[in-house]
């Protein structure tokens, strides 16, 4: 009825009592709008495109729209990644335990890194890290990872343990949309945890750096600092839940 009264899809025969009667060979007409209601096309749009409709304009209106629909599948598509990649990380990190120190062996992997923030101001560094978040996620180069963090790891060893270098955030090896990847070294990591507040950090670094000098480890390349709870946690989480991972040289 409503089609009808918009005249977009009227009926063949409207007889005195009211009935209303349509054709088959309307139903090819119905499926089209239909169809075009399902793309989401307004009303108005499909009246105007079935009023002036010929075989070129029809296809290239649906030319068009299977363009919106491939880009809208490859939206989705990411979305998915990245919420199977927060359901992994969740899943594989609940049962950690905090006081464990450890040496692991580990295998290249794929990063993206933002632009040096150590040597400039605070609020500059700010804007250097909101910058790389935006431009990670508007590319797709995000994968549902959390952001970390990059220090020196010499500075580290030798007590500094405040100078962020960078941003960085793990990528799918996969991801051909990924702007500048590179990796993390392969090799082996001194690996630490810590659960509490993010200001009240420096304890976890120099129990890595004490294990370390009494260990006869050197620290070289960088450190890395990772959440390793999912980040939506953050709104309902006091904690910071986090993995620092340092490259050493075994000797």
């Amino acid at each position: 009825m409503y089609y009808d009264s918009i005249d977009l899809f009227k009926p063949a025969i409207v007889k005195k009592n009211g009935y209303r009667y349509y054709t088959y060979g309307q139903s090819d007409l119905f499926d089209v709008i239909q169809l075009l209601r399902k793309l989401r096309l307004p009303l108005e749009e499909i009246k105007k495109h079935l009023t002036h409709c010929n075989p070129q304009k029809t296809r290239t209106l649906l030319y068009n729209q299977n363009h919106i629909l491939e880009q809208e599948i490859a939206e989705l598509m990411w979305l998915q990644k990245v919420v199977q990649n927060k359901l992994r990380s969740l899943e594989a990190n609940l049962e950690t335990d905090y006081s464990k120190i450890e040496i692991i062996e580990s295998n290249a992997q794929a990063i993206v890194v933002s632009e040096p923030i150590s040597e400039v101001s605070l609020e500059q560094s700010m804007k250097v890290m909101l910058k790389f978040m935006h431009d990670c996620y508007h590319t797709r180069t995000y994968n549902g990872y959390p952001l970390g963090y990059m220090m020196d790891a010499e500075k580290v060893q030798q007590g500094n343990f405040s100078q962020v270098t960078n941003c960085f955030y793990h990528i799918d090896e996969n991801n051909s949309e990924a702007m500048n990847q590179t990796y993390k070294p392969a090799g082996h990591y001194l690996v630490g945890y810590y659960r509490g507040p993010w200001t009240e950090m420096d304890p976890v670094f120099q129990h890595l750096a004490d294990y370390a000098n009494n260990h006869r480890l050197t620290f070289i390349g960088h450190a890395y600092l990772e959440s390793i709870l999912d980040d939506t946690m953050a709104a309902i989480e006091d904690p910071y839940y986090c993995e620092a991972k340092i490259s050493i040289l075994l000797k």
